[in-house]
């Protein structure tokens, strides 16, 4: 799927939603939020002072799109960084923090040798949020081993499962040795196998040219986190699991 596919038909999906349309599966209830913010902060990386635990930790939240949960941990003193390929997501996001106050924002572009942008990066002033719009398959070597924990929304099972390979490399690459990947998915009843979203399990997640093959290891399933709105509970659970990255060494 090229990126010009992936971007419009993801720019269509958020036109409906920003305009009242299908919400897909968006979470926008506090409590959900803070059952799974829960969970991510009990499984902060080992060794970080229990006094100033949040301080100076850096998560990042790829194909975040407007995900209020992305303003929750900046409001608790994270530094955040999100990802997503399209622009209008990203816009929603910047328009929650200070109250939609564009002027908190500085923006960076990058190009290519032709003059064509391919990311442009929002930086808050508070030097603890940063917001990309761009593809998060692409390389960013400015990013490697940058984040002591990575926040995933079912962007892993929104997927074409061709894409996941790449997905999976960048994650492993941004972040730190032992940060966390606090890994939220659908599992959906009787062996529904169409997505997105995927229903996915441990294995899915752990096969050697995703999480596994030496990039993280499997700590723990968390089962259902939080009930998912309307009558979606009905045929699927939004589950979680937990991930470590491995030592660098250790890998292949």
């Amino acid at each position: 799927m090229s990126g010009s596919s992936t971007r419009s038909r993801w720019s269509s999906a958020w036109e409906d939603i920003l305009s009242g349309g299908n919400p897909r599966w968006r979470i926008t209830s506090e409590e959900s939020h803070e059952k799974a913010y829960a969970n991510f902060y009990r499984f902060l990386p080992e060794g970080t002072p229990s006094d100033d635990k949040i301080k100076n930790i850096s998560v990042l939240c790829p194909l975040a799109g407007d995900d209020p949960f992305v303003h929750l941990l900046y409001r608790k003193g994270y530094s955040v960084t999100a990802i997503d390929l399209v622009s209008e997501a990203v816009e929603a996001m910047k328009a929650q923090f200070d109250g939609g106050d564009d002027s908190s924002w500085a923006k960076e572009e990058d190009e290519n040798n032709d003059g064509s942008v391919t990311n442009i990066v929002w930086k808050h002033s508070s030097g603890r949020a940063t917001l990309i719009v761009g593809d998060a398959m692409k390389k960013r070597t400015n990013l490697n081993q940058s984040f002591d924990a990575v926040y995933d929304k079912d962007s892993f099972g929104a997927l074409p499962k061709e894409l996941r390979k790449p997905f999976c490399q960048r994650i492993s690459e941004y972040t730190k040795e032992n940060g966390i990947l606090y890994l939220e998915c659908k599992l959906k009843k009787g062996g529904d196998d169409s997505g997105p979203p995927f229903s996915l399990q441990r294995g899915d997640l752990m096969e050697d040219d995703n999480f596994g093959g030496g990039k993280f290891e499997y700590i723990k399933g968390l089962g259902r986190v939080y009930d998912l709105p309307g009558n979606m509970n009905a045929v699927m659970q939004q589950t979680g699991h937990v991930l470590r990255r491995c030592s660098r060494a250790a890998a292949p």
